[in-house]
């Protein structure tokens, strides 16, 4: 997005902002997910039934997106890519601030650890990116086409944390390379 706001006035800013998330806000809430804060471009979602529901939202959220780059392409307009990084782990929500402004957050380990994640979706070109924690609470794993991408200690955490990308998402011919390419890249 910052690349992309550069050719565009605040209001074109805005009006990109808005007709994004408002492609996407209504998958998150499909799928038993609410929406805890917008972040500029970026959504912080949570998922409190089961994690399955966050990877089926990113999912639906990636098709989306390529849905949605083709409407942009037509319109002369750079195509955008969107990284998610999912963890699963315990938090608080509650009320953070001071008395003349507060806000509602959550707050634990697993929700910095969800960011981390998020933020290495550049690093790797993945669109997806889980910890080992969600992959393991997935019950059908077989369903999803996954590759692990490796152990990594992120930022503020001493042990490593094992993270996989979801494939599925993209188009046809990209998770037909990287799965036949998955045994090597592994």
């Amino acid at each position: 997005f910052t690349t992309l706001s550069e050719s565009m006035s605040p209001q074109e800013s805005f009006n990109f902002i808005n007709g994004y998330l408002g492609r996407v806000g209504p998958i998150i809430r499909k799928h038993s997910g609410f929406i805890d804060k917008y972040i500029g471009d970026a959504i912080m979602a949570l998922f409190p039934d089961e994690p399955e529901d966050a990877v089926k939202a990113a999912i639906e959220m990636q098709r989306e997106i390529f849905l949605y780059n083709a409407t942009m392409i037509e319109s002369g307009r750079i195509p955008i890519s969107v990284g998610i990084g999912m963890h699963t782990g315990r938090l608080i929500l509650g009320t953070v601030g001071e008395a003349e402004r507060m806000d509602s957050t959550v707050i634990s380990d697993a929700v910095n650890t969800a960011a981390r994640l998020e933020g290495l979706t550049k690093q790797f070109g993945a669109n997806i990116i889980i910890s080992d924690s969600t992959r393991a609470m997935i019950k059908n794993q077989d369903y999803y086409q996954m590759r692990f991408l490796g152990k990594i200690i992120v930022k503020g955490k001493k042990e490593p944390v094992s993270i996989h990308e979801i494939i599925d998402g993209l188009d046809a011919s990209t998770i037909a390379r990287r799965m036949r390419t998955r045994k090597a890249f592994e």
